[in-house]
């Protein structure tokens, strides 16, 4: 009987042998295999290769694309431009008087209107002044005998100094006739008659002096009344109000409307004469001011329409040219070209940047292609063109764009002329095309 170990080892010892006795038997039949060129070898490379025709080598090469016509359409001729909005009128208001300011009745954000009190300036001190004018008028009338001031055709021969000497001269001119009558008959002396003829030289003598007196007097009476007429405006200017413009503001047919932007005082501050107290600006019509290169200059012209946008505003605005500087500022070579630009909402902001274009002109006849006519290479803009049944690759010049059409400014293409809208990338001057259908993603 066998021991049971030994029986497991020389059953191992068979599979091993098993195990080696496959292994060469594929090596062996893996190389005779391979002598025999057997393995590796594809059937149908013996087969005989096919023959290839002018047609099928045609058919190759052509490239299928989808086309478009030039169109001749109108387009809009602008000028672009940005620049600043200004208000129709920005006033910068000053005190005219010195003083304690007293209150403030606009802020800013307030709308008011030409007249309304902007702040007021502490008026004692030019009550006080007006009353002592007024007192220095009375005492150079009295000194007239008037208690009203004269007009201008006020005769001087009324003021009583003058009446005296007036009565006097005529007294003493009396008397010396009367000498002189009596001088003839021996009656009177020579120097009685002497003492008469100087008494009337006197008395006319006082006679002209009153009458300088009554015109100082008056001149008097004027200057007090210049004096008063000061003291008095004066008054009236510590009442800062908004001011009344002269010339017609655009869009303010129911009356102006002034926008306080800034306070410049507190109530208390002492104010001197010319001290900025706040600023007011016209902004419901507003003034673009807009530099345009002069090489626009003819095209631009006053009354013509201008897009406005800005970032602020949903909808553009439409303005007017209102006014071209007629010089061009050498620095920039531009011409500053004032655009007005309603604003009856308020909507636009004095100070805003703005785009404008000025439309200029309209073409009726302009070229077109549809947007992916185009494409680039190398730095220039190019279209592919289709004659005759192949493509020819043509560079163009691009103008006006939209999201559905390019002008082409040059060269010039006829009306109809069919350009490649796809397959571009397949494409070189010269490639024979076919023209397919589009389908509905090349429609879009």
């Amino acid at each position: 009987m066998s021991h049971p170990i030994t029986n497991v080892a020389n059953k191992g010892s068979a599979i091993k042998w098993l195990f080696i006795a496959v292994l060469l038997l594929s090596v062996v039949g893996l190389g005779i295999a391979y002598f025999t060129g057997n393995l590796g070898t594809d059937h149908r490379e013996k087969l005989p290769p096919e023959k290839m025709t002018a047609q099928n080598k045609e058919d190759s090469a052509v490239v299928a694309v989808t086309t478009s016509a030039v169109t001749h359409r109108a387009v809009q001729r602008t000028v672009e431009a940005t620049g600043t909005l200004h208000g129709f009128e920005e006033v910068t208001i000053t005190a005219k008087v010195e003083g304690r300011l007293k209150s403030i009745q606009r802020d800013v954000g307030d709308l008011v209107k030409p007249g309304e009190l902007l702040v007021e300036i502490e008026p004692i001190d030019f009550e006080q002044a007006v009353q002592q004018d007024e007192r220095a008028l009375q005492v150079e009338l009295a000194k007239l005998g008037l208690q009203q001031l004269p007009d201008t055709t006020f005769d001087l021969a009324k003021v009583p100094s003058v009446q005296q000497a007036q009565v006097k001269l005529d007294t003493s001119k009396s008397r010396l006739d009367r000498k002189l009558r009596l001088r003839g008959s021996g009656g009177v002396s020579p120097e009685e008659a002497e003492g008469v003829t100087g008494d009337f030289l006197a008395a006319q003598a006082e006679y002209a002096n009153q009458l300088l007196l009554a015109r100082s007097g008056l001149a008097s009476v004027q200057l007090k009344q210049s004096a008063l007429a000061i003291s008095r405006q004066k008054l009236f200017e510590t009442k800062v109000v908004a001011p009344t413009p002269t010339r017609p503001v655009p869009g303010a047919e129911g009356g102006v409307v002034y926008s306080v932007t800034a306070r410049k005082v507190s109530e208390g501050t002492l104010i001197r004469a010319g001290n900025e107290v706040c600023r007011l600006v016209i902004d419901r019509t507003l003034k673009l001011r807009l530099p345009v290169p002069e090489r626009f200059g003819p095209e631009v012209k006053v009354g013509q329409s201008v897009t406005v946008s800005t970032a602020a505003s949903i909808n553009p605005a439409i303005g007017t040219i209102a006014r071209i500087n007629p010089a061009v500022d050498p620095a920039t070579r531009t011409i500053e070209v004032e655009v007005q630009v309603p604003n009856p909402k308020g909507e636009l902001k004095s100070g805003g940047f703005a785009k404008a274009s000025i439309l200029t002109r309209t073409d009726a006849a302009a070229v077109t292609v549809p947007i992916t006519a185009p494409y680039s290479f190398a730095g220039t803009t190019r279209v592919f063109m289709v004659e005759n049944g192949k493509a020819k690759d043509v560079p163009v010049t691009l103008g006006v764009q939209t999201t559905e059409w390019v002008e082409v400014t040059q060269p010039a293409l006829s009306a109809g002329a069919l350009v490649v809208t796809s397959g571009h990338a397949l494409l070189a001057d010269g490639t024979p095309v076919v023209v397919r259908e589009k389908s509905a993603n090349d429609k879009r």
